[in-house]
């Protein structure tokens, strides 16, 4: 079981740096009814104008049961809830539907104590649903939601340190008539080769009127780059996507945006992104990855920009921890693409937080035969970053001289007819990459591999046809910038 006794030590730390919603997202709307049978609705309370916290725990969670019974929550509803300064409202969502009502009461099974206990404020039992769409991983997970919807991951912190994020300027209700927020930048994060970026930003109407037309311009450092004059109609906390403009970057640009034109509050008014141009790579990569120690949750995938899977590692492939992984990869053109790697737990390649264990790493390289020319990109997991689905983009500019591999005419696959599986068997006069690729009568391609940096002489690879539809294939054997095509029967 991964990272067990780590986990238990931990106290539930979190287990992906892209698993929960990050801070500034928008809070999903929920309804649910306490165990008193009281409804509620999180977006008439904000609409309402409180601000709340919510605490997702589980009863069987011993760190959830030390955070609750600290008092901390219920100190704060106290304080500033219905019977205080009636500013925030404060629930316990119990977010695993395998307990029980009796777990909440002390006397199940899977409970660390009576949660009902002094707690003043409502209990929603079976929230599930809800901990699912706040993409949580963990427990306890505790957020702070402004009645503008945005919500901060809040944490196990002080009655006075929660005091400060929810009295914050910027998590106050609407009080003023005009007042247009820039939010965040939305638009896109990865350019490649000479296509325009489209620039967009989220636009929240913080004001009591109906936000009918506002202009926004963009800005590469303090240069104007884009600008558009907006207009439609947003009520009170509403949210609209504006396209700012496409434009197109020589180099990487320090995006900055903003509303240029009157409102009551220009405190809200900018916000800033971030956008990366795909390095240039050949068509022959490696991909090197030294696994960490526990190999079986890495994987990846390169796609091009259709989507369309050009070589992989599925998660679970790889079971020899500490070893250092090379694959070749033969993009079939030139073009843009994308390396996707996954860790099933989420924390990446960073081992070494869960005691004396060693931190791998991972990196796509461009390659012109045996010759590194250029890392398309890196990661150490001692650098504490940690993911469970991180990418990458290049762009493959140049077709890779890969050696001068040259496929004989004996080429051939059995069994032909076949089935599902069947064996491919050729011939090479010198060392080089290779790739196979399947064609149905249409000219779909259905399927791509790339078959590595092999060796001269006889090679042998096996092709799983058990997906396809029955009927003819054309398998293009690509060799050095040779191509033997032949025809495939699948049964």
């Amino acid at each position: 079981m991964k990272h067990f006794l780590a986990l238990v030590a931990a106290a539930m730390i979190s287990v992906g740096a892209f698993a929960q919603l990050p801070d500034g997202s928008i809070a999903p709307d929920w309804t649910a009814t306490d165990i008193s049978g009281n409804e509620h609705n999180l977006y008439a309370l904000l609409d309402s104008g409180y601000q709340v916290i919510i605490d997702f725990s589980a009863t069987w969670c011993g760190p959830c049961w030390n955070y609750h019974t600290s008092g901390v929550l219920e100190t704060l509803y106290e304080e500033y809830g219905p019977n205080g300064t009636n500013e925030i409202r404060v629930f316990f969502i119990e977010g695993d539907d395998t307990t029980t009502l009796d777990d909440l009461y002390g006397t199940g099974t899977s409970t660390t104590g009576d949660w009902t206990a002094g707690t003043e404020y409502p209990i929603i039992d079976n929230g599930g649903n809800i901990f699912a769409d706040y993409a949580c991983t963990y427990y306890p997970t505790i957020y702070t939601i402004c009645p503008s919807r945005v919500l901060t991951e809040s944490s196990q912190v002080s009655v006075a340190e929660h005091a400060a994020i929810f009295q914050a300027s910027d998590c106050q209700a609407a009080t003023l008539a005009m007042d247009p927020a820039l939010l965040s930048y939305n638009g896109d994060v990865l350019v490649c080769g000479d296509a325009p970026a489209t620039l967009s930003v989220e636009l929240q109407n913080m004001g009591l009127d109906i936000l009918t037309s506002c202009t926004i311009k963009a800005f590469d450092g303090g240069s104007e780059i884009a600008s558009t004059d907006w207009g439609g109609s947003i009520e009170t906390y509403g949210i609209e996507t504006v396209v700012v403009g496409d434009v197109a970057f020589d180099a990487v640009p320090d995006l900055y945006f903003e509303i240029s034109s009157g409102d009551e509050n220009a405190d809200n008014n900018s916000t800033t992104g971030s956008l990366a141009l795909s390095p240039e790579s050949t068509t022959y990569l490696q991909v090197r990855i030294t696994t960490d120690n526990w190999p079986t949750e890495t994987g990846w995938v390169i796609a091009d920009d259709a989507g369309n899977e050009d070589a992989s590692v599925a998660v679970g492939s790889l079971t020899t921890a500490d070893t250092p992984f090379t694959w070749d990869v033969g993009l079939p053109s030139t073009g843009c693409y994308t390396f996707t790697m996954f860790d099933a737990y989420g924390d990446g390649l960073y081992a070494s937080q869960w005691g004396n264990y060693t931190d791998g790493t991972a990196g796509v390289y461009s390659m012109d035969g045996e010759t590194e020319v250029g890392m398309v990109w890196f990661y150490d997991g001692a650098s504490g970053v940690e993911f469970d689905v991180t990418s990458a983009g290049m762009e493959a500019a140049t077709v890779a001289s890969v050696g001068t591999l040259n496929a004989t005419h004996d080429v051939r696959m059995f069994p032909n007819p076949t089935t599902g599986n069947t064996n491919l068997e050729f011939t090479t006069t010198q060392a080089g990459m290779a790739t196979l690729e399947v064609y149905n009568l249409i000219g779909e391609r259905v399927m791509f591999r790339t078959l590595g940096n092999l060796p001269a002489g006889t090679n042998r690879a096996a092709v799983d046809f058990t997906s396809m539809d029955a009927g003819i294939y054309l398998v293009n054997v690509n060799a050095g910038g040779e191509t033997t095509t032949l025809r495939v029967t699948k049964q």
